[in-house]
């Protein structure tokens, strides 16, 4: 079963994407904060990494920074409100393989972009 670790700290919108993905047959992990992602990443290895772009004590650019050194074979989608989508853009350029919306247009876009 592939492993996903969702980076976000609205628990409603982490509770809505754990609930769509574990639908499609994934185990997800998640965690609120950049320092409690890391902290679960050092001890699992996961097949992908959904992480807002704005965290509390940091932002999803730490979060695809510690993956591209530790884990670069996990891909890194970023998840950002409409006014950070430049900040998305420039974490593709960094190495995330791509960015959702937030919120989602709908399950379905989930469900495609992280097949």
């Amino acid at each position: 079963m592939e492993q996903i670790l969702i980076v976000d700290d609205d628990p409603g919108f982490r509770k809505l994407l754990d609930a769509i993905l574990r639908g499609e047959g994934y185990s997800v992990t998640p965690a609120s904060n950049v320092k409690e992602a890391l902290e679960i990443a050092a001890k699992r290895r996961f097949h992908l990494v959904l992480s807002d772009l704005k965290l509390p004590d940091g932002d999803g650019i730490q979060v695809l920074r510690w993956f591209i050194a530790n884990s670069p074979e996990t891909p890194v989608i970023m998840i950002t409100a409409f006014g950070t989508i430049t900040g998305a853009v420039e974490a593709m350029k960094i190495g995330a393989v791509d960015y959702l919306g937030k919120p989602l247009n709908s399950p379905e876009e989930l469900r495609l972009v992280v097949r």
